[in-house]
């Protein structure tokens, strides 16, 4: 059995654990949420691509609202939302003064994330072409990613609302008008039948909207 869980029955509080991405604001569902179980433990677990699925899995979140795509073997899911990607870019990039791009404009570009990630960029890449494609090192937070991308080792794509989280001035955010949106949901292991999910659940479809569709200044 999971230790957290022992420790919380032992303590004779529950507990429930959410995992979430980053950009993505639960307050509004766990307010819901504590207004109905005020004698309830609400944690939350910040994850990232690598671990959303893992610590659902491992029982170090009891549920997760979870960026798509995942692999959702043993999983259930609810759809939440869907909300635009962006290219993020140098401030001083040729393209750094448009209004929006295309993908075609980024064909040129070193993607510093798996390709598989953004199938539009991967099949006009011209990196991808034959063995020319350069080694990315591996990445584990948004901060990473943004440190190269100021840097000038390349560009990556990532959901609206996480570049709106995570502004900063030697990095420009872009629209891109032909690639498909991020999907979040919530998610959790189908095997694991609690009343607190089903109603942090419940709570969280009720509450979190669609974040906002346009960068500051688009």
């Amino acid at each position: 059995m999971d230790i957290r869980r022992v420790k919380a029955a032992a303590q004779g509080t529950p507990t429930l654990t959410i995992g979430f991405m980053p950009g993505i604001t639960v307050t509004p569902a766990t307010a819901v949420f504590t207004a109905r179980h005020p004698d309830v433990n609400v944690r939350l677990l910040r994850t990232s691509w690598d671990d959303q699925v893992q610590v659902l899995l491992d029982g170090r979140a009891d549920v997760g609202v979870v960026r798509l795509p995942i692999e959702q073997h043993g999983l259930e899911m609810r759809p939440l939302f869907q909300e635009p990607r962006v290219v993020m870019l140098p401030a001083g990039h040729r393209l750094a003064d448009k209004a929006s791009v295309t993908v075609g404009d980024l064909a040129a570009e070193h993607l510093l994330q798996d390709p598989d990630a953004v199938p539009e960029w991967r099949d006009v890449a011209l990196e991808s072409r034959g063995d020319r494609r350069p080694e990315v090192p591996p990445i584990h937070q948004v901060e990473e990613k943004l440190e190269l991308v100021a840097s000038g080792a390349g560009i990556c794509v990532i959901p609206l609302s996480t570049a709106g989280f995570y502004t900063r001035p030697d990095v420009i955010a872009l629209p891109v008008e032909d690639i498909g949106p991020n999907k979040v949901a919530l998610a959790w292991v189908a095997s694991r039948r609690s009343p607190l999910v089903h109603d942090f659940v419940q709570a969280a479809a009720q509450t979190l909207g669609r974040p906002a569709e346009r960068l500051p200044g688009h």
